[in-house]
Protein backbone atom coordinates (compact mmCIF):
# COMPACT_ATOMS: atom_id res chain seq x y z
CA UNK A 1 0.00 0.00 0.00
CA UNK A 2 1.38 3.41 -0.99
CA UNK A 3 1.32 6.15 1.56
CA UNK A 4 0.27 9.73 0.90
CA UNK A 5 3.91 10.80 1.04
CA UNK A 6 4.85 8.24 -1.64
CA UNK A 7 2.11 9.56 -3.93
CA UNK A 8 3.39 13.13 -3.60
CA UNK A 9 7.03 12.37 -4.36
CA UNK A 10 6.84 9.50 -6.84
CA UNK A 11 5.76 10.13 -10.42
CA UNK A 12 2.41 8.58 -11.28
CA UNK A 13 2.66 5.33 -13.30
CA UNK A 14 1.33 7.03 -16.46
CA UNK A 15 4.08 9.64 -16.35
CA UNK A 16 6.84 7.21 -15.38
CA UNK A 17 8.18 7.13 -18.95
CA UNK A 18 8.57 10.95 -18.93
CA UNK A 19 9.63 11.46 -15.34
CA UNK A 20 11.72 14.52 -16.24
CA UNK A 21 8.42 16.35 -16.74
CA UNK A 22 7.14 15.40 -13.30
CA UNK A 23 7.26 18.45 -10.98
CA UNK A 24 8.73 16.48 -8.06
CA UNK A 25 11.65 15.28 -10.19
CA UNK A 26 12.41 18.74 -11.55
CA UNK A 27 12.02 20.40 -8.16
CA UNK A 28 14.09 17.76 -6.38
CA UNK A 29 16.90 17.86 -8.93
CA UNK A 30 17.09 21.65 -8.79
CA UNK A 31 17.04 21.53 -4.99
CA UNK A 32 19.98 19.10 -5.11
CA UNK A 33 21.80 21.55 -7.37
CA UNK A 34 21.11 24.37 -4.90
CA UNK A 35 22.56 22.11 -2.19
CA UNK A 36 25.75 21.72 -4.22
CA UNK A 37 25.95 25.50 -4.66
CA UNK A 38 25.52 25.94 -0.88
CA UNK A 39 28.39 23.53 -0.23
CA UNK A 40 30.59 25.48 -2.67
CA UNK A 41 29.57 28.74 -0.97
CA UNK A 42 30.41 27.25 2.42
CA UNK A 43 33.89 26.34 1.20
CA UNK A 44 34.41 29.91 0.01
CA UNK A 45 33.14 31.36 3.32
CA UNK A 46 35.22 28.98 5.45
CA UNK A 47 38.35 29.67 3.38
CA UNK A 48 37.80 33.39 3.72
CA UNK A 49 37.17 33.07 7.46
CA UNK A 50 40.39 31.09 7.90
CA UNK A 51 42.34 33.88 6.23
CA UNK A 52 41.18 36.53 8.73
CA UNK A 53 43.71 37.69 11.30
CA UNK A 54 43.76 35.62 14.49
CA UNK A 55 43.05 37.30 17.82
CA UNK A 56 43.17 36.30 21.45
CA UNK A 57 39.50 37.10 21.92
CA UNK A 58 37.09 34.16 22.18
CA UNK A 59 34.93 35.58 19.39
CA UNK A 60 37.30 37.08 16.88
CA UNK A 61 36.48 38.29 13.38
CA UNK A 62 36.40 34.71 12.02
CA UNK A 63 33.80 33.36 14.48
CA UNK A 64 30.63 34.50 12.74
CA UNK A 65 31.75 33.61 9.16
CA UNK A 66 32.86 30.20 10.43
CA UNK A 67 29.44 29.53 11.95
CA UNK A 68 27.72 30.66 8.74
CA UNK A 69 30.06 28.49 6.64
CA UNK A 70 29.37 25.41 8.75
CA UNK A 71 25.62 25.99 8.61
CA UNK A 72 25.77 26.48 4.83
CA UNK A 73 27.66 23.20 4.49
CA UNK A 74 25.22 21.29 6.68
CA UNK A 75 22.16 22.62 4.86
CA UNK A 76 23.77 22.03 1.46
CA UNK A 77 24.77 18.46 2.28
CA UNK A 78 21.28 17.80 3.65
CA UNK A 79 19.64 19.12 0.48
CA UNK A 80 21.89 17.01 -1.72
CA UNK A 81 21.31 13.82 0.28
CA UNK A 82 17.54 14.23 0.43
CA UNK A 83 17.16 15.08 -3.28
CA UNK A 84 19.90 12.95 -4.82
CA UNK A 85 17.44 10.41 -6.21
CA UNK A 86 15.71 13.10 -8.28
CA UNK A 87 19.01 14.29 -9.69
CA UNK A 88 19.84 10.71 -10.66
CA UNK A 89 16.59 10.49 -12.63
CA UNK A 90 17.53 13.58 -14.63
CA UNK A 91 21.10 12.42 -15.18
CA UNK A 92 19.89 9.07 -16.47
CA UNK A 93 17.64 10.92 -18.88
CA UNK A 94 14.36 9.93 -17.29
CA UNK A 95 12.96 8.62 -20.56
CA UNK A 96 12.68 11.89 -22.44
CA UNK A 97 14.17 15.26 -23.21
CA UNK A 98 14.65 17.83 -20.47
CA UNK A 99 11.60 20.06 -20.20
CA UNK A 100 11.59 23.82 -20.82
CA UNK A 101 10.60 24.31 -17.21
CA UNK A 102 13.84 22.74 -15.99
CA UNK A 103 15.91 24.88 -18.36
CA UNK A 104 14.13 27.95 -17.01
CA UNK A 105 14.90 27.05 -13.41
CA UNK A 106 18.53 26.29 -14.24
CA UNK A 107 18.67 29.62 -16.06
CA UNK A 108 17.44 31.34 -12.89
CA UNK A 109 20.20 29.69 -10.88
CA UNK A 110 22.77 30.93 -13.38
CA UNK A 111 21.09 34.36 -13.22
CA UNK A 112 21.55 34.46 -9.45
CA UNK A 113 25.25 33.68 -9.81
CA UNK A 114 25.60 36.36 -12.51
CA UNK A 115 23.69 38.74 -10.20
CA UNK A 116 26.33 38.25 -7.51
CA UNK A 117 29.16 38.77 -9.99
CA UNK A 118 27.72 41.93 -11.57
CA UNK A 119 26.48 43.54 -8.34
CA UNK A 120 29.72 45.38 -7.47
CA UNK A 121 30.12 46.69 -11.03
CA UNK A 122 26.59 47.71 -12.06
CA UNK A 123 25.03 48.40 -8.68
CA UNK A 124 22.11 46.99 -6.73
CA UNK A 125 19.30 48.78 -8.55
CA UNK A 126 20.29 47.89 -12.12
CA UNK A 127 21.16 44.26 -11.43
CA UNK A 128 18.09 43.72 -9.24
CA UNK A 129 15.75 45.07 -11.92
CA UNK A 130 17.32 42.75 -14.50
CA UNK A 131 17.10 39.68 -12.22
CA UNK A 132 13.52 40.40 -11.17
CA UNK A 133 12.33 40.86 -14.76
CA UNK A 134 14.13 37.70 -15.93
CA UNK A 135 12.77 35.64 -13.03
CA UNK A 136 9.22 36.89 -13.53
CA UNK A 137 9.31 36.13 -17.25
CA UNK A 138 10.77 32.64 -16.73
CA UNK A 139 8.16 31.88 -14.09
CA UNK A 140 5.39 32.92 -16.49
CA UNK A 141 4.32 36.40 -15.49
CA UNK A 142 1.36 37.64 -17.53
CA UNK A 143 2.62 41.23 -17.43
CA UNK A 144 4.88 42.80 -20.09
CA UNK A 145 8.57 43.14 -19.27
CA UNK A 146 8.52 46.94 -19.14
CA UNK A 147 5.82 46.93 -16.46
CA UNK A 148 7.79 44.41 -14.43
CA UNK A 149 10.85 46.67 -14.73
CA UNK A 150 8.85 49.63 -13.40
CA UNK A 151 7.59 47.56 -10.45
CA UNK A 152 11.09 46.42 -9.57
CA UNK A 153 12.57 49.87 -10.01
CA UNK A 154 10.17 51.12 -7.33
CA UNK A 155 10.84 48.07 -5.14
CA UNK A 156 14.63 48.41 -5.48
CA UNK A 157 14.37 52.13 -4.67
CA UNK A 158 12.43 51.39 -1.48
CA UNK A 159 14.97 48.73 -0.48
CA UNK A 160 17.87 51.12 -1.08
CA UNK A 161 16.15 53.81 1.00
CA UNK A 162 15.43 51.37 3.83
CA UNK A 163 18.98 50.09 3.91
CA UNK A 164 20.55 53.54 3.56
CA UNK A 165 18.29 55.62 5.82
CA UNK A 166 16.87 53.16 8.35
CA UNK A 167 19.58 50.53 8.74
CA UNK A 168 22.53 52.70 7.76
CA UNK A 169 24.09 50.27 5.26
CA UNK A 170 24.90 51.37 1.74
CA UNK A 171 24.15 48.91 -1.05
CA UNK A 172 26.48 48.80 -4.08
CA UNK A 173 25.76 51.90 -6.15
CA UNK A 174 27.46 51.08 -9.45
CA UNK A 175 28.96 53.58 -11.88
CA UNK A 176 25.79 55.68 -12.12
CA UNK A 177 25.45 56.25 -8.39
CA UNK A 178 22.25 54.25 -7.90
Amino acid sequence: MRTIRDRRTAPPPVVASRSVDHPAVVSGAVTALVGVLLVVASIVVLTDAASLRPTTEPLGPAAFPTIIGILLALVGIGLVLVNLRFARVLVRGGGGPVSRRLWGVLGLLVGIVVYGLLLPFLGFTVVSVALFVAAALVLGSPRPWWRLAIYDLVLAGVIVLLFDRVIGLALPAGPWGF
